[in-house]
């Protein structure tokens, strides 16, 4: 009697309105997700739909919407229907997304972040998402966090590996750290011949000692593929300060595993790591641990990762000086934001100095935009924007090719990370917000692009800023906020990395036997020790020599030098290779190896 009462209630709860569009909004998912998995055709046309059935497709939401009452019936306090609805979202918008041409790709996925906001802002108020406890046991929690991160890290190294065996990976900027790490192993000393045609050490270029914490990895295991790797397990240790600090700050369990979440399938993290390696990777965990021990109270090992960020490269002192600003602002904690800050300047003060001196001195061409006399300097800069900040406003959103990219950059930044940056009325917080300002008031190019290394520093802010918003913020704020950021990062993430891994996959399995066949010309018909003036993409595979450079930029009043024993050629990029084949055999060369339309080894006479 009790259970058939039961029953009769919750028939009577479900004959609503609301529930009903529930339910034939669930149904419409589901069908619309099996319509366009199983059809193949082009949605983005409007004829797509002329291949459907529109009585059989409203037959079908129809009957489903009825399967779904029935599980509102039986498994409410489950939330059932609402777990379907989201999953089949998620499924649908993932459809979505990897169909999608190339042009319509944001529209599309500022639209789908927007009907997802409404809906789980619907699903957050019912509830849906208590289903998980707040706290659980603690070895649990890091599990977890451990298998989002292990999976979005071997996405990444996946990636760097594919494009490395798969020969995509150019000179720049990955045959220079081949070269780079070869001769570190040698002579313990980072210099290069392949950077800029000649022998010289990369810290007067770019001054990062840091890479010699990757020496020792690389010394075991002397490859290519090490550097690869080793990006991407720094990049996603940068994970451990983060949620260590939430659990500092009094987030839950739930809320720091979602976190973590966010943090693994962070797009512009993992699409850093696109144009392969980069001292930048260490600006993620070294800054996150430098706040981590900051909030700690811990000064000493603090100051010890607030040291190796400056060792990153010559500018990265910028980012310990807005630290200090924001450091400053806080209670107490003037001296140690001074002493942050004297310390940034005075070392960026230093190296600048030595570059000048031995090196190729600060590179500042990348504003030029903002510095009026040329001999100012970086100090150009620090002037426009004190006497003419009307100026710098319009250098925020105009890009060189007026088209719209730095926009696009801002959302894809703020859109993975649901705009909690922003989630806070404390001013002195959006100072932590600064960093992105470098990447937007710059004309070049590839800085507000995430595809770029250029965001490794500013996504350690962001999500420091992140943290300290939501800790602040009240339980109802962060159950809409973090799912909705949980849902827009892991979207994202499918859209731009895992289409780069089914892209690079799919070309090394095609061409593999080729791959093979290049590999082993390289290995063993060049001979291992010998000087040699190289293709682009052939570069990284035989750079661990004392003597290599890259053929289109060797060159003497526009003309190919002809001083190296061996002259290596792509010969899948016909184009360039075949006229740089015509004159090197016209100039002292002939014809070492050929192997039709892959390596052609040319020997000089």
């Amino acid at each position: 009697m009790s259970g058939r009462f039961d029953i009769s209630k919750r028939i009577k709860d479900i004959c609503n309105a609301g529930s009903a569009v529930k339910f034939l909004f669930t149904a419409f998912l589901l069908v619309s997700f099996f319509n366009l998995a199983l059809s193949g055709g082009d949605y983005s046309e409007l004829s797509f739909a002329q291949g459907l059935s529109f009585w059989l497709t409203l037959l079908s939401i129809f009957l489903i919407a009825v399967c779904m009452a029935v599980l509102e019936i039986f498994f409410s306090e489950y939330k059932t229907v609402e777990w379907i609805m989201l999953v089949s979202a998620v499924l649908l918008s993932l459809l979505l997304i990897v169909n999608v041409k190339t042009e319509i790709m944001y529209h599309l996925y500022a639209a789908i972040i927007i009907v997802f906001s409404l809906m789980i802002n619907y699903l957050s108020s019912v509830g849906t998402f208590d289903v998980f406890p707040q706290s659980f046991d603690r070895r649990i929690k890091w599990g977890v966090i451990a298998v989002f991160a292990a999976v979005a890290c071997a996405v990444v190294a996946t990636i760097g590996i594919l494009r490395y065996r798969s020969y995509a990976t150019p000179n720049f900027d990955f045959g220079i750290w081949c070269n780079m790490f070869h001769n570190m192993k040698e002579t313990a000393l980072p210099n290069t011949t392949c950077e800029r045609d000649g022998l010289l050490s990369h810290f007067a270029v770019h001054f990062s000692p840091i890479y010699y914490l990757m020496l020792p990895f690389y010394f075991i295991f002397p490859s290519p593929i090490t550097l690869q790797v080793l990006q991407a397990l720094i990049l996603y240790s940068g994970i451990i300060p983060l949620c260590v600090m939430a659990k500092d700050k009094g987030l839950s369990d739930r809320a720091t595993v979602i976190l973590g979440f966010v943090y693994s399938f962070y797009p512009a993290i993992a699409t850093g790591t696109f144009y392969d390696l980069h001292e930048n990777c260490f600006l993620v965990p070294l800054l996150l641990w430098c706040f981590c021990f900051f909030e700690k109270g811990k000064y000493l090992p603090m100051w010890v990762t607030a040291a190796l960020t400056l060792f990153v490269k010559e500018d990265a002192f910028i980012y310990l000086l807005i630290f200090s600003l924001y450091v400053f602002f806080l209670k107490k904690k003037k001296k140690i934001a001074l002493a942050l800050a004297l310390t940034a300047v005075i070392y960026f003060a230093v190296v600048a100095s030595l570059m000048s001196a031995f090196g190729n001195g600060i590179m500042v061409g990348r504003y030029d935009n903002l510095i009026a006399d040329k001999s100012d300097g970086l100090f150009g800069v620090v002037k426009t924007v004190l006497l003419n900040p009307g100026y710098l406003l319009t250098q925020l959103f105009v890009s060189k090719d007026g088209d719209g990219i730095k926009i696009l950059y801002i959302l894809q930044l703020l859109f993975p990370l649901a705009f909690i940056p922003f989630a806070t009325k404390k001013i002195s917080r959006y100072i932590l917000i600064v960093p992105v300002l470098m990447n937007l008031i710059t004309m070049y190019v590839y800085q507000p692009n995430i595809k770029f290394q250029y965001s490794f520093g500013i996504s350690a802010f962001l999500f420091y800023v992140t943290l300290l918003n939501l800790s602040q913020l009240n339980e109802k704020a962060r159950k809409f906020m973090l799912p909705m950021s949980a849902v827009a990062a892991f979207l994202m993430f499918s859209m731009l990395v895992t289409g780069n891994l089914g892209y690079y996959a799919e070309r090394y399995s095609r061409e593999k036997e080729n791959y093979k066949h290049m590999d082993y010309v390289l290995s063993e018909v060049l001979p291992e020790n010998a000087s040699v003036v190289s293709s682009t993409f052939l570069l990284p595979h035989i750079a661990d020599r004392d003597e290599i450079y890259e053929v289109a930029y060797h060159k003497e009043n526009g003309r190919y030098k002809t001083d190296t024993e061996y002259v290596v050629l792509d010969m899948r990029y016909k184009d360039d290779s075949e006229d740089a084949a015509e004159y090197f055999l016209a100039n002292g060369y002939e014809e070492y190896h050929s192997d039709g339309g892959y390596v052609l080894i040319l020997k000089k006479k």
